[in-house]
C-alpha cells in the first residue's frame, strides 16, 4: 500500500548571524516601522522577549548596543492595555492591581533570578524581523515590506536590574518550547514553514559593541551549509516548556579529539556510571542556550571522578584554573554524552548494524554504534577540552566549567552546543546535532540568497522573446496606405527565474509586477510556466513605418550582434521539476533577443522540486569539496553549471546507459574560501606567517529521485501535494546513494572532475573561471579533495534518522504477533496500572520546584520568582521515569578502557574551521 511519508530536507528557512556577548550569544532584532535594532539573548531556556524602552530606569544603556527602543518612534507599535492582557497582569502606575475592565493601563509582567537579576515590562506588539547588524537603504525598505516580518508580543522594560544592566545585549529572547516564542508565532502566523529553528554557536575571543559574529540562528528548519557531518537525531522527551533529552551514558575519551568519532584505537575509553533515573529526574536534562555553562547531577561527581582519574593518570577533576599550554588543552579528555535517539523510544534493544553513511565506513558521526552497540542509533555529544575548558587571557589560565551541581536533572548549556548545529524541532519532537564549524559569512549569504535559499523568487533580466513588429497585424497599414498610421502589438519578454522562493514569500508574478512599477512600466500580465520562466507581456504602439520596416527581412537580417548578455545559464528547478536555458544575445538595436532554437528544458529534482516531500526525493547525498587554487571571489552561476555536470559526469564515469546521477539533480548550496587556518584547531594564531587562501570549499548536494513515486491531483497550480509512494521504491534509491558516496571516496574524483570542467566547450573565457588556477596546474588538482560526504534519508517516519528498510515479511510477522498476544498484553497492563499511578505521583514530586532546580543565565540560576508563570510538570513523568528505568536495566556492556575507535574514520581533510580555534578566548563576566 502507497502511504504519505513525514519529513524532507527542512531548508525552507532563515539564516541570520549571531553574536557573540558575556558567556551568551544575541541575535539582532528589527523592531517597529521604521525598524529600530535591538540585540537579544537567544534563550532556549526562556518563554519571553523583552528589552529596554524609552523612559526604562537605570536600565544600562551605556553597557547595551544599542539605545533604548523608541515606542513613539514606532507607527506599527500598540502597548496592551488591561482588556487585552495576554501574558500579564494589570497594575496602575505605582504597581497596585486594578479593575481589569480599566483600559487606561497597561499589562505589566516581570522576571526575576535567584542570583538577582530581574526585570520589569509591559506588554506590547509590534513587527519583528530578524536580520543582521546593518542594513543600508536598500535593506531598510526591503524591511518594511518583507513577508517575514511578524506581530510580536514582547515585554517594554521599565526596570531592569543585576547583570540585565550590564551585559552588552539589549535584552533578552526566549526561544522554549512555549506557544510565546518568535519561531513559535512566526509559524502560527503563516511566516515559516516549519515549526522548528536550530543555532550554531562558535565562541570568539573578543566582543565589541559592533558586534562580533560567532555563529548563526536559522528559522523555520536548518542551515547544513557550514557543517561537516550529518545531523542525527535525539528525542525530545518534553511535551513542553524546556528541550529535554533523556541521557543514559557519559563517558570520558582519552587523548581529546574535536569530534564525537575518535581519532583512533589510542584513545581509550571509560564509562561514567549513571544512575539514570536520579540524571534525568525532575525537570529532566534541558538543553539551555542561554546558560553559558553545564551543570549535570550531583550523583555523577564521584563515579565522574574515578573515571577522569583513571583517564588522567591519577589527576584529579576540579573547577579550579590550570595553567596549561594550548598542546596540553588539546590533551585533555574529550566528555562523551549519550542521549537516547529519537526512534529508539520505540525500537531500543535491537543491534542492528545501522550504517547511515551509506559508505560502510562503521558507525555515523556523531551515532552511539562504536561506543554502544546496543543502542547503535543514540547520539553521541562531544564536548571536547577547548569547550568546557574557559580561557582567561588575562590570566593565561583554563577553567573547568562543567559543574556536578544539580539535585534534579541537568542541564546543558552552551558551552557543550558549541561546535554544533543544533536543531530545536518542536514539530517532530525531537534534537538534532550536527558538528559544524557554525561559520556565517556574509558573503556566501548574499551569494546563495539569489539561488538556493531566497525567500522570495528572484528573477533574471529580460530579453526580448517577441517584438512589437513582430507581433503587430500590418494588413490594416497596407490597406490604409498611410505609413504615419499607427498599430498595436505586443512585447513578449521572457525571464529566467534564479531562485523560486519559499511558500511565505513573494512568487515570481509578484516579483515581476513590482518591479514594473517600480521602474514605471505600463500595464502588464505576467505568465510563469512552472518551468523556471516567467513572460512579461506588454502591450505597444508602432507607426506603421517602423512596423513594416522592422518587419521587413533585410532589416532583420541586418541586426547583428554587438555583445552578450550574459552566458546562458540554466533557471531554477521550479515546481515542475524542470529547468530552462535560454539563450539570448545582446543585438544591435540595443536589446537581449532570445534564441528560440537554443531554448531548452531538462528534469530537475531540487529547490522547488520535492525538498519537502520525502516520497519524491527519499535520499540525498551530501558532500564538501576543497578545490586547492580555486578563487570564491568569481564564482558565478555559469561556473556553478559547469560544476554540477562535470560533477554529474564524474560521478556517472564509466558507466554506459544507467547514470547514477543527472546534471539536473546537483545544486551548490555554499561556495567559501578555504583558508589555511582553516586545517588548524586554533585557527590563523597557530600559523606562523599571514593566513593564506588555498583555494575554495563547495557544499554541494544530490538527490535521490522517486521515479515512482504517485503524485495525485493538485487542486491549485503551485500548490504540489505529497506524493504517496512503497517502502520497495526506495531501496534501490538507497543503493545509489551508496554507490555515489563510493564514487566521491575514489582519490582521483576531484581531478577527473577538474579536467571535466577544463574541456567544457560551454566554459568560455577560461582566465575568468574560479577553476583558472587549477586548471593551469594539475597538481593544484591532485592537492584538492573530497572531504567527506554522507546520506540523508529524508523520512523520518516513526522517527529514523538513518537507512533502515525491515523487509515485508517481518512486518507480517509483526502483526501476527500482535493478534495472538494482545489478549495477554492488555492483561499484563491492567495489572501494573496501580504501580504505574503511584509511579507517576512520586516522578512528578520534583517538578514544582522553584529554585534550585532551574537552569542558569552566564552562571546564575533562573525563575526564582515570576508574575507571569504558575509552575507546572512540564513533562509526563511516567513515561521519562519508566523509559530510564528500563534502560537501566538494558544498559550498555561498554566497559571501562574500551577501544573506541569502531572503524576507519571519516576523512578530515581540512575539516575543521578557524571557529576551532577561537573557542573561549574572552574574560569571564562576573
Amino acid at each position: 500500500m502507497a502511504v504519505v511519508k513525514r519529513g524532507g530536507l527542512y531548508n525552507s528557512h532563515l539564516t541570520s548571524p549571531l553574536h557573540q556577548g558575556y558567556g551568551t550569544h544575541y541575535a539582532t532584532l528589527w523592531v517597529g516601522t521604521p525598524p529600530q535594532r535591538k540585540s537579544v539573548i537567544v534563550d532556549t531556556g526562556s518563554h519571553y522577549t523583552a528589552f529596554p524602552c524609552r523612559g526604562c530606569v537605570n536600565c544600562g544603556e551605556e553597557h547595551h548596543t544599542d539605545l533604548y527602543f523608541d515606542p513613539d518612534a514606532s507607527s506599527t507599535f500598540r502597548a496592551l492595555t488591561c482588556g487585552s492582557c495576554l501574558a500579564g497582569k494589570c497594575e496602575d502606575d505605582d504597581g497596585d492591581d486594578i479593575d481589569v475592565d480599566n483600559e487606561s493601563n497597561k499589562c505589566v509582567f516581570s522576571q526575576s533570578y535567584t542570583e538577582g537579576s530581574s526585570w520589569s515590562a509591559y506588554e506590547a506588539i509590534d513587527k519583528v524581523f530578524v536580520g543582521g547588524r546593518n542594513i543600508d537603504k536598500t535593506m531598510h525598505d526591503r524591511l518594511i515590506n518583507d513577508a517575514t516580518r511578524t506581530d510580536f508580543l514582547f515585554g517594554c522594560q521599565t526596570r531592569e536590574s543585576g547583570l540585565f544592566v550590564t551585559q552588552l545585549a539589549d535584552g533578552i529572547m526566549g526561544m522554549s518550547a512555549h506557544p510565546s516564542t518568535l519561531p513559535r508565532v512566526m509559524y502560527d502566523q503563516g511566516k515559516l514553514s516549519h515549526n522548528m529553528f536550530s543555532m550554531c554557536f562558535r565562541r570568539e575571543l573578543h566582543v565589541s559593541k559592533r558586534g562580533i559574529v560567532a555563529g548563526m540562528l536559522t528559522l523555520g528548519g536548518m542551515d547544513t551549509r557550514s557543517d561537516f557531518g550529518p545531523m542525527v537525531y535525539a528525542k525530545n522527551v518534553a511535551k513542553s516548556g524546556w528541550y529535554t533529552v533523556l541521557v543514559k551514558n557519559v563517558y570520558i575519551r582519552e587523548g581529546g579529539g574535536q569530534r564525537a568519532k575518535s581519532d583512533g584505537p589510542h584513545q581509550k575509553l571509560h564509562r561514567v556510571r549513571v544512575d539514570l533515573n536520579e540524571m534525568n529526574s525532575g525537570k529532566g536534562v534541558i538543553v539551555d542556550s542561554g546558560t553559558t555553562d553545564t551543570y549535570l547531577h550531583t550523583s555523577l561527581a564521584k563515579p565522574f571522578q574515578l573515571a577522569w582519574e583513571v583517564a588522567m593518570s591519577g589527576r584529579k577533576y576540579s573547577n579550579a584554573p590550570m595553567t596549561i599550554n594550548e598542546d596540553e588543552l588539546l590533551l585533555l579528555p574529550t566528555i562523551l554524552i549519550q542521549l537516547a535517539s529519537y526512534d529508539d523510544l520505540s525500537t531500543k534493544g535491537k543491534a542492528d548494524d545501522k550504517r547511515g553513511d551509506a559508505g560502510g565506513r562503521g558507525a555515523l558521526d556523531g551515532l552511539a554504534g562504536d561506543v554502544d552497540p546496543t543502542s547503535p542509533q543514540d547520539v553521541i555529544l562531544a564536548i571536547p577540552a577547548t569547550h568546557y575548558m574557559e580561557h582567561s587571557p588575562q590570566a593565561g589560565t583554563y577553567t573547568p566549567r562543567i559543574y556536578f551541581t544539580e539535585t534534579r536533572g541537568a542541564v546543558i548549556g552552551a558551552n557543550a552546543m558549541q561546535g554544533h548545529n543544533v536543531l530545536f524541532d518542536l514539530e517532530n519532537s525531537r534534537l538534532g546535532f550536527a558538528e559544524s564549524t557554525c561559520e556565517y559569512s556574509e558573503e556566501a549569504q548574499a551569494v546563495t540568497a539569489e539561488g538556493v535559499m531566497s525567500v522570495d523568487c528572484r528573477l533574471g533580466k529580460p530579453s526580448l522573446k517577441v517584438s512589437c513588429s513582430d507581433s503587430a497585424d500590418l494588413s490594416s497599414c497596407k490597406r490604409r496606405g498611410n505609413l504615419d498610421a499607427t498599430i498595436s502589438g505586443l512585447e513578449i519578454w521572457s525571464r529566467i527565474v534564479l531562485a523560486p522562493g519559499m511558500p511565505q514569500g513573494k512568487t515570481c508574478e509578484q516579483v515581476s509586477m513590482e518591479q514594473n512599477e517600480a521602474d514605471g512600466g505600463g500595464p502588464m500580465e505576467v505568465n510563469c510556466d512552472g518551468k523556471g520562466v516567467c513572460r512579461e507581456v506588454r502591450k505597444c504602439i508602432i507607426s506603421c513605418a517602423n512596423a513594416m520596416a522592422q518587419g521587413a527581412p533585410s532589416l532583420k537580417n541586418s541586426l547583428s550582434p554587438i555583445g552578450s548578455c550574459a552566458a546562458a545559464t540554466w533557471s531554477a528547478c521550479d515546481y515542475t521539476c524542470t529547468q530552462t536555458k535560454i539563450n539570448s544575445v545582446l543585438m544591435s538595436d540595443g536589446n537581449c533577443h532570445d534564441e528560440e532554437s537554443l531554448e531548452v528544458n531538462r528534469p530537475c529534482h531540487v529547490q522547488a522540486c520535492g525538498r519537502s516531500d520525502p516520497c519524491r526525493v527519499p535520499f540525498v547525498v551530501h558532500a564538501i569539496i576543497k578545490i586547492r587554487g580555486g578563487v570564491a571571489s568569481h564564482w558565478t552561476k555559469h561556473a556553478e553549471d559547469i560544476f554540477t555536470e562535470s560533477f554529474a559526469a564524474t560521478v556517472n564515469e564509466g558507466r554506459k546507459n544507467d547514470n547514477l546521477v543527472e546534471p539536473g539533480d546537483v545544486v551548490v548550496l555554499n561556495v567559501t574560501p578555504w583558508m589555511a587556518s582553516d586545517d588548524t584547531i586554533f585557527g590563523a594564531k597557530s600559523l606562523e606567517g599571514e593566513d593564506e587562501e588555498l583555494g575554495m570549499q563547495i557544499v554541494v548536494e544530490t538527490s535521490m529521485f522517486n521515479n515512482n513515486a504517485e503524485l495525485p491531483p493538485s487542486k491549485r497550480e503551485r500548490d504540489v501535494p505529497l506524493a504517496t509512494c512503497h517502502d520497495s521504491d526506495l531501496l534501490p534509491l538507497a543503493s545509489v546513494a551508496l554507490k555515489i558516496n563510493n564514487k566521491l571516496a575514489e582519490s582521483n574524483f576531484v581531478d577527473i572532475m577538474v579536467e571535466k570542467m577544463k574541456t567544457d566547450e560551454a566554459l568560455g573565457e577560461k582566465q575568468m573561471s574560479p577553476f583558472y588556477f587549477a586548471f593551469e596546474d594539475g597538481n593544484l588538482a591532485k592537492e584538492s579533495q573530497v572531504v567527506t560526504s554522507w546520506t540523508i534519508k529524508t523520512d523520518i517516519g516513526a522517527g529514523s534518522s538513518l537507512i533502515d528498510f525491515v523487509p515485508i515479511v517481518r512486518i507480517h510477522i509483526n502483526f501476527m504477533f500482535l493478534a495472538l498476544f494482545s489478549p495477554i498484553i492488555a492483561l499484563t497492563c491492567w495489572g501494573v496500572r496501580p504501580w504505574l499511578i503511584g509511579k507517576r505521583a512520586s516522578a512528578m514530586t520534583g517538578t514544582f520546584e522553584k529554585s534550585d532546580q532551574t537552569p542558569r543565565k552566564g552562571r546564575r540560576r533562573k525563575f526564582a520568582r515570576s508574575s507571569l508563570e504558575e509552575y507546572h510538570p512540564i513533562h509526563d513523568g511516567v513515561s521519562i521515569m519508566a523509559i530510564a528505568d528500563d534502560y537501566q536495566d538494558n544498559r550498555s556492556t561498554v566497559t571501562c578502557e574500551t577501544d573506541a575507535s569502531g572503524g576507519e574514520s571519516f576523512r578530515s581533510f581540512g575539516s575543521l574551521s578557524v571557529y576551532m580555534a577561537r573557542l573561549s578566548r574572552f574574560p569571564r563576566k562576573t
